[in-house]
């Protein structure tokens, strides 16, 4: 049976997409999108688009206490399945409820890549679309950062054709204030505090091991960030 188009709110949105496994969820209306860089808005991908899903899953903080960054690697990885399946399973739900819903890859590949400088952008922001839907800021380590999860959440979203109540951006910085702790401490020296030099950091991030796989080998600037500290007193 078809859901009468009432149902169809922000609220009940939200709801299915926590149904579907994420933790938050928020919802940022096309308008706030104004200073996307061009080629990377959301109609630049679904013209109809009129507001944007963005959800948030929290990834287990005690991955960063590890001797090895294999298990924090095998988690990147099924966060990456897990945010996929969500945006997809959504999509697909939306969309038999007469909602345009395009699902948005929370990881490569990028369709932008400039080999110069190792840089790749995603098709969407996924950082900057959550500040819009109110789930966070971003940090000096370019990382968005939640007031509950600190920056260990992975990112998912959807864009959609219904025009939906927006959430209220939050505008405080959770930087503690005169913290450069993540800049100070990358070994790559990548971080300015507004923007991350990916070919530094890709350098030191991502390493093969002897037996022909990879491990993301870096994690510095999420592991020593004081926005965390919440999640490690409950532990």
């Amino acid at each position: 049976m078809r859901l009468e188009k009432q149902q169809i709110t922000a609220g009940f949105i939200k709801q299915k997409t926590i149904e579907k496994g994420a933790a938050l969820c928020g919802i940022a209306p096309i308008e706030r999108f104004i200073n996307a860089p061009h080629g990377f808005h959301p109609t630049d991908i679904l013209p109809q688009c009129r507001s944007v899903i963005v959800f948030a899953s929290p990834f287990p903080i005690s991955t960063l206490s590890c001797n090895t960054n294999s298990p924090y690697t095998f988690v990147r990885n099924k966060m990456v399945e897990k945010t996929d399946q969500i945006s997809f399973l959504l999509a697909v739900e939306l969309e038999q409820e007469g909602i345009l819903a395009v699902p948005i890859p929370c990881a490569e590949p990028y369709d932008y890549w400039d080999e110069s400088r190792n840089h790749g952008r995603g098709i969407l922001s996924l950082k900057h679309s959550a500040h819009l839907a109110g789930l966070g800021n971003l940090g000096k380590n370019t990382l968005l950062v939640n007031r509950t999860y600190g920056n260990m959440i992975w990112l998912g979203a959807v864009l959609v054709s219904a025009e939906l109540e927006g959430d209220s951006i939050d505008m405080e910085t959770l930087c503690p204030s005169g913290c450069t702790l993540c800049l100070d401490k990358c070994p790559q020296h990548a971080l300015d505090g507004k923007t991350i030099d990916q070919k530094l950091c890709r350098e030191k991030s991502i390493s093969c091991t002897p037996g022909g796989g990879w491990v993301l080998s870096c994690n510095i600037c999420r592991k020593i960030c004081p926005a965390n500290r919440v999640i490690k007193q409950n532990l």
